[in-house]
C-alpha cells in the first residue's frame, strides 16, 4: 500500500508534485526529528560540559586543554542549542510547509555535526593516546545518538552522519601519533557500518509507517462508513415516517368507499327496498363478506401504521372478562365448526380485576383465534386461556396442535408483512399484520407477547398485561 517507502519522498517532489501519501510520509519522519529536538536542546550542553570535567580533573592523563578551548566547546554547543530551539519552534506552527522544514533540518543538522566535530579539534592533544582515544569514544557517542534520532529520514540522517564522521576523520588524518593513525583507518569503517545500521533502523520506520498509516486509512473508512450508515439510516427512518404517515391516510380513504360498498350490498342481500333475483343476493353476500374482509385488512393496516407513527391510544378501563370471551367464542364457533375444529376457552376464578382497553384486547384474542382457526388442520384443538400473572396483571393464551413454527423463523414473526413458510402461507392468506397488532397493542398496554412452538407440536401465543397500565405519552413505536 505505501509504495513510496522505498523512494525518499524528496526525490519524488523533484520530478513533479508530490502526492498526498508521499506528503504524509515525509510529514510524519520530519515529525519524528523534530520530536528529538528538545533533548538536544536540553542534554547537549549538560552532555559537553560532563566531558569537560576530564580535562579540569586529570589533565595529565587526558592531555591539557586549555581553558580557552574548553569555553569555546560550550560556546559552540550553546550555539546549536540555540539554533536547535528556533528550529523547533518554527515547526510548531502548522502553516511552516513541509520543503521549508525539510530544508531547514538538513541544514541544520550541517550545523550541528560540523559544530560537534570542532568539539574534537578544540580538546585534541596530540600525542596523548588517552586524550586521542576519549575523543573517538566521544565521536562514537555523537555519531550513534544523531544516527538513532535521524534514521526516518534518509536525507537528514546521511548528511549529518557523514558531515560528523568527516570532520573528526580530518582531525585523526591531520594528526601525528599512532593514536591517530589508527583512528584515521578505522573512522571511515565505522562511518560505513553506522550508514548500513541506519538503513536497518530505516526499515523499521518504514514498516511502522506502513502499520501507522494503514490504521490511519482504516480508521477513515470505518469513519466515513459511519457517517455513510447514519446518513442512510436517517433517510430510512424518513422514509419510514412518509410511509407510516401514507399508509395512515390511505387506510383512511379506502374506508369511506368500502363502507359505502358495504352498507348497499346489505341493503340488496337484505332486500330493503323490494325483492330481488335469488342469484343477485348471494352475489350481494359475497360482495359483503368480501368488502368486510378487506375493511378488516385496512383497519389493521390502520392501526399498525398508528402504531409505529406513536399515534395509537388506548383506554384502559376496568374490564370484565367473562363476557368479551364469550362474544370472541360465539363470533369464532361458526369458523371452527365448518373446519371440524374444538374452539375451549377457560378463564380463571382468580383474576382480580383487570384494567385493560376492552376494544384492544379482543382484537388480540381475534387475532389470535383467528390464526389458530385459519392455520390448524381439520379436526383440530384451539385451547384460549386466562391465567393471572405473578404480578397481579393477567396473561391471555391461546394455544393449537397445528403444524407449528421452525425455531429459526419465531423472531420474525411479530414483524409487519413477516409470515412463516409452514404456518403463514399462502394457503392461508394474509397480510402478516395479526401478530404485529397483537404485539403493539400489547406494548401499548406496557405488556408483551410471545410465541412457543415446535414443528410438528403446535403453537402456543401469550400476551401479558400487567396490573398497572402506563400509556406513554411520547411517540410508541411499539413494532419493531
Amino acid at each position: 500500500m505505501l509504495a513510496h517507502v522505498n523512494t525518499h519522498p524528496l526525490e519524488k517532489s523533484l520530478a513533479g508534485e508530490p502526492r498526498k501519501e508521499d506528503l504524509r510520509d515525509l510529514d510524519a519522519r520530519l515529525k519524528q526529528i523534530i520530536s528529538s529536538l528538545p533533548a538536544t536542546i536540553v542534554y547537549n550542553p549538560i552532555m559537553t560540559a560532563l566531558a569537560t570535567v576530564a580535562f579540569v580533573i586529570g589533565p595529565n592523563t587526558f592531555g591539557h586543554v586549555s581553558a580557552r578551548n574548553i569555553i569555546a566547546a560550550l560556546a559552540l554547543q550553546v550555539i546549536t542549542s540555540a539554533l536547535a530551539r528556533l528550529v523547533y519552534r518554527a515547526n510548531l506552527n502548522p502553516a511552516h510547509g513541509l520543503a521549508v522544514a525539510q530544508r531547514e533540518l538538513v541544514l541544520f543538522v550541517v550545523v550541528y555535526s560540523v559544530g560537534t566535530g570542532a568539539v574534537g579539534w578544540l580538546w585534541w592533544s596530540s600525542g596523548n593516546a588517552v586524550n586521542n582515544v576519549y575523543i573517538a569514544i566521544l565521536m562514537v557517542c555523537v555519531v550513534w545518538a544523531g544516527a538513532f534520532t535521524r534514521s526516518a529520514h534518509r536525507l537528514i540522517f546521511t548528511v549529518g552522519t557523514l558531515t560528523t564522521t568527516a570532520v573528526f576523520w580530518l582531525r585523526f588524518l591531520t594528526a601525528p601519533g599512532d593514536t591517530a593513525l589508527v583512528m584515521s583507518v578505522v573512522a571511515p569503517v565505522y562511518m560505513a557500518y553506522i550508514l548500513v545500521m541506519g538503513g536497518v533502523a530505516r526499515k523499521r520506520v518504514d514498516e511502522m509507517l506502513a502499520v501507522r498509516f494503514a490504521n490511519e486509512d482504516l480508521t477513515d473508512a470505518l469513519r466515513l462508513a459511519r457517517d455513510d450508515a447514519l446518513r442512510k439510516r436517517f433517510e430510512a427512518e424518513a422514509a419510514n415516517a412518509s410511509k407510516t404517515i401514507f399508509l395512515a391516510n390511505m387506510s383512511h380513504e379506502l374506508r369511506t368507499p368500502l363502507n359505502a360498498i358495504l352498507g348497499f350490498s346489505d341493503i340488496i342481500a337484505e332486500q330493503s327496498f323490494g325483492p330481488a333475483i335469488e342469484r343477485y343476493r348471494e352475489y350481494a353476500r359475497d360482495i359483503h363478506n368480501s368488502g368486510a374482509h378487506l375493511l378488516s385488512l385496512i383497519n389493521d393496516l390502520l392501526d399498525v401504521a398508528k402504531i409505529e407513527a406513536g399515534k395509537m391510544e388506548i383506554d384502559p378501563q376496568p374490564l370484565d372478562l367473562e363476557p368479551l370471551l364469550e362474544g370472541i367464542r360465539r363470533l369464532m364457533a361458526p369458523r371452527a365448526l365448518a373446519k371440524g375444529q374444538t374452539l375451549n376457552f377457560t378463564l380463571s376464578s382468580h383474576i382480580r380485576q383487570p384494567v385493560a382497553d376492552p376494544r384492544a384486547v379482543k382484537q388480540i384474542v381475534l387475532n389470535l383465534v383467528s390464526n389458530s382457526v385459519k392455520y390448524t388442520a381439520h379436526g383440530g384443538h384451539i385451547e384460549v386461556v386466562c391465567l393471572p400473572a405473578d404480578d397481579g396483571g393477567f396473561t391471555i393464551s391461546v394455544m393449537d396442535d397445528g403444524p407449528g413454527i421452525p425455531k429459526e423463523k419465531l423472531a420474525r414473526v411479530f414483524k409487519p408483512f413477516s409470515q412463516v413458510d409452514n404456518r403463514y402461507d399462502s394457503n392461508g392468506g394474509g397480510t402478516g399484520l395479526g401478530l404485529a397488532l397483537v404485539q403493539g397493542l400489547a406494548q401499548l398496554h406496557g405488556g408483551r407477547a410471545w410465541i412457543e412452538s415446535e414443528v410438528g407440536a403446535g403453537t402456543k401465543v401469550m400476551v401479558y398485561f400487567p396490573l398497572a397500565v402506563h400509556v406513554p405519552r411520547q411517540v410508541l413505536r411499539a413494532v419493531r
